[in-house]
């Protein structure tokens, strides 16, 4: 039930009940401003989209943080990702800020704050995206009827270039990359392992009979604390591994236990792809000419290999992991534009042998 009264000091109060027959009141110095107030509240539990003002006074930061902690299904480094993001820019802008009064023009011109800051455009998509991810859950919650950050506008990003190494330049960089790294070069370069599959590849994973790599679980370092977990999508699958590199690999694991990793570190730890790289495969990199590549970054060169010497879609999906053929094609589209090639001239031969078998069957005109 809703009304509207005046009180003894002239002011016009609105009072309305919600769905829990909780109620909730206003004042106002004009009658029709209260009217205007009731009649959106009336709308809104009508239509389904009210929420409570009071639940909407939670503290963006404190409530960004609840949503982040109540997650069961998120992987520790991810966790510790969106922890991050939220310390160093969720709290500091919005801690003190009520939900209520989040609006798209303030989102947006957090946006331009964060470019401004140096920030690249994939990072303010991910900063500005664990914001939205909270405010949706605010709207599941009752206390938003819209999400502020819903059709906010973010810079363009600049498509990074991959890096495509031959196999002849995969041979150099092998060659700078020392006894430690000479394996590890060649297994990410034509197994397209990730650096976290390659540090969790255990002894008995690999299959000399099958020539095959099973990837099982992936290591990933959070903070210091080194986390086992299955591979990323918690999709297990079996690598083939060429003949030269299932021979350099019998010859790393001869000895060891089934449980035992097969890469570590010069000491026996972990293998930490930052260390990694500070300790050799940068300068093995620079020393090729290709200063910017990573070692993620040789999963392209895999991946570009295999294309090239005839591996299908779903060959390529299947080598890399990735959840779906239609993942592998949004990424290595433009390998595959050999294959038009390819395909335009087998057409072309087509309708050659078509035409010249229509020639012989016609009879010349005496």
């Amino acid at each position: 039930m809703a009304s509207i009264t005046r009180d003894s000091s002239g002011r016009w109060r609105a009072r309305y009940r919600d769905n829990d027959r909780k109620q909730h009141s206003k004042r106002f110095d004009r009658k029709i401003d209260a009217q205007r107030w009731l009649d959106q509240a009336t709308t809104e539990l009508t239509t389904g989209t009210w929420t409570d003002p009071r639940r909407a006074a939670r503290d963006v930061a404190v409530w960004v943080q609840s949503c982040l902690d109540s997650k069961i299904d998120l992987a520790a480094s991810s966790r510790a990702r969106s922890q991050q993001v939220i310390d160093k820019y969720v709290r500091p802008k919005w801690a003190g800020v009520e939900l209520g009064r989040l609006e798209h023009s303030k989102v947006q011109a957090w946006v331009a704050e964060l470019s401004d800051a140096g920030l690249s455009p994939r990072s303010v998509r991910k900063v500005v995206g664990t914001l939205s991810s909270a405010c949706d859950a605010a709207i599941r919650d009752r206390r938003l009827s819209i999400n502020p950050c819903s059709g906010v506008s973010f810079p363009k990003a600049n498509p990074v270039e991959k890096v495509f190494l031959t196999a002849e330049q995969v041979e150099d960089l092998a060659g700078e990359s020392g006894r430690h790294g000479e394996v590890i070069v060649y297994t990410l370069a034509y197994c397209g392992l990730r650096w976290g599959e390659l540090a969790g590849l255990r002894v008995q994973d690999v299959d000399p009979l099958r020539k095959r790599l099973n990837i099982r679980q992936t290591i990933v370092v959070v903070g210091t604390e080194v986390v086992v977990k299955p591979p990323k999508d918690h999709e297990a699958r079996s690598v083939p591994v060429p003949s030269f590199l299932m021979e350099l690999l019998q010859d790393k694991i001869a000895s060891r236990d089934q449980d035992d990793l097969v890469f570590t570190s010069p000491r026996g730890a972990v293998l930490r792809g930052r260390n990694e790289r500070r300790r050799w495969f940068d300068q093995a990199a620079a020393e090729i000419g290709e200063p910017g590549l990573t070692p993620h970054g040789l999963r392209h060169t895999a991946a570009s290999i295999a294309i090239n010497n005839g591996a299908s879609v779903l060959a390529v999906q299947r080598m890399l992991g990735h959840s779906s053929a239609t993942v592998t094609l949004d990424v290595y589209s433009d390998l595959f534009d050999s294959d038009l090639d390819a395909l335009g001239a087998r057409l072309d031969a087509v309708q050659r042998d078509a035409a010249e078998s229509f020639a012989s069957k016609v009879r010349p005109i005496a």
